[in-house]
């Protein structure tokens, strides 16, 4: 047994062994077919009546009963939220960093925490990672809200921050995976870093990195076929694409080699409304994204719209999410105003290596604007807007804006997509 391991589980041992509870629970509800949500659902919606003044009129019999919120609604009613049972020193405290121009924090109480835990270790394993394994954690990582360094050196984690992943910094990182080409590495980040830490390695030619990957796990962002197979053959290991929020948690994962996200059914229901009015949708239809966590008795979240965009489907009697497409601010629409899938995009950018940086925007109904930053120069702008053009319409108004360099949002993402259109009406 590994150092890591031993002390995740001397950790978990004084605490009661309840993360390793929860992990059998999630497990066997997985692999067993033996776990219902219906139970663990009815006492949510009881509690919530009784404790979350929010709920207070609600027929608490049925889910269908319970409208659907969103982070303004939640915002705008902060208390009423709030279960009265519980203490604020019983809370945690979550933040997101308002990537979108929306900070939002929430509480979430011990047993979500510990639930959390519990479904990280699951989807960690079906992603390739294991205790012990050194993890190579790409994000932005603010100091004064990290542990002491040797913290992370005791459970073998490198933390990568993405602001300044410049070509000087993945060379570093690369010299690093050399140094420690004796250990089994996992990697967790951002695709859009990944796609930095790629596109280097292939202007460099550079395809054997000296160290063995169990797995890479991305997280965020979109990720294309194009960029999960070249992930794939500069790490020469699985990829997989996780769906999670710091609001609630890991809410889907992709298997292995293939695009459908496995639903954490475990922990989470998810029901796909309709993307302008709350009607709910049958299984295979692109709508709303709309979220129950089963286990945040603090903060419950019954119907929370998480702002992305997906399809939902049935298959061997497990849900999946067939697509995630992101958030509906990001969801762009051709010249005839059918909604195109935002992979088009990175999908078809791996074929101009020598851009370092785009975001196509939506500005009117049909009129895009594309900027770049190509310190080289770009040769190839009408092969570009024809390309495009292709997909959202040849009377496409499309615009090539040339710039030095295009910001991350707060969280440390890259939003490839923006509709200003859409979202102005």
């Amino acid at each position: 047994m590994n150092r890591t391991s031993v002390l995740f589980k001397f950790k978990d041992c004084l605490g009661g062994s309840k993360i390793r509870r929860n992990y059998t629970e999630i497990k066997d509800h997985f692999e067993s077919k033996t776990g219902s949500s219906s139970s663990t659902l009815d006492s949510l919606l009881l509690h919530s009546h009784i404790n979350v003044s929010f709920y207070k009129n609600i027929d608490f019999k049925s889910l269908n009963n319970f409208p659907i919120v969103n982070k303004s609604i939640i915002k705008s009613n902060f208390k009423e939220f709030r279960a009265t049972n519980f203490e604020d020193k019983e809370l945690i405290k979550m933040s997101t960093s308002g990537s979108t121009g929306t900070p939002f924090s929430v509480y979430q109480d011990k047993k979500k925490k510990v639930r959390n835990y519990g479904d990280t270790l699951y989807f960690g394993n079906l992603g390739g990672y294991h205790l012990g394994h050194r993890l190579i954690y790409l994000k932005i990582w603010v100091k004064e809200k990290m542990q002491a360094p040797w913290v992370y050196k005791l459970q073998q984690i490198s933390t990568i921050d993405v602001q300044g992943l410049n070509d000087k910094e993945i060379q570093n990182l690369i010299n690093g995976f050399k140094k420690h080409s004796h250990k089994v590495h996992t990697v967790l980040g951002y695709v859009s870093a990944l796609e930095h830490i790629v596109r280097y390695c292939e202007k460099n030619n550079i395809d054997n990195l000296q160290c063995k990957f169990s797995g890479v796990i991305t997280m965020s962002e979109g990720l294309s076929r194009e960029s999960r197979l070249k992930i794939k053959n500069l790490f020469k290991c699985p990829v997989v694409s996780r769906y999670s929020n710091i609001e609630n948690g890991i809410m889907a994962q992709q298997e292995k080699d293939t695009d459908y996200f496995l639903v954490n059914t475990a922990s989470y229901i998810i029901e796909i409304f309709h993307p302008e009015k709350d009607e709910l949708l049958a299984d295979g239809l692109l709508g709303r994204i709309v979220l129950t966590d089963l286990y945040n008795y603090a903060m419950p979240f019954i119907r929370y719209d998480t702002g992305d965009m997906g399809v939902k489907e049935i298959r061997n009697g497990k849900t999946y999410l067939k697509s995630v497409e992101g958030r509906k601010l990001d969801l762009l629409f051709d010249t005839s105003g059918e909604a195109i899938t935002s992979y088009i995009v990175g999908r078809n950018m791996w074929n101009y290596l020598e851009i370092e940086q785009y975001q196509l925007i939506q500005v009117g109904e049909k009129s895009y604007e594309f900027k770049i930053n190509c310190p080289t120069g770009f040769k190839r702008e009408a092969q570009l807007v024809n390309e495009f053009k292709s997909y959202l319409g040849e009377d496409a108004d499309f615009e090539v804006i040339y710039v030095e360099g295009i910001p991350l949002l707060n969280s440390g993402k890259h939003r490839k997509t923006v509709n200003l259109y859409r979202n102005s009406i």
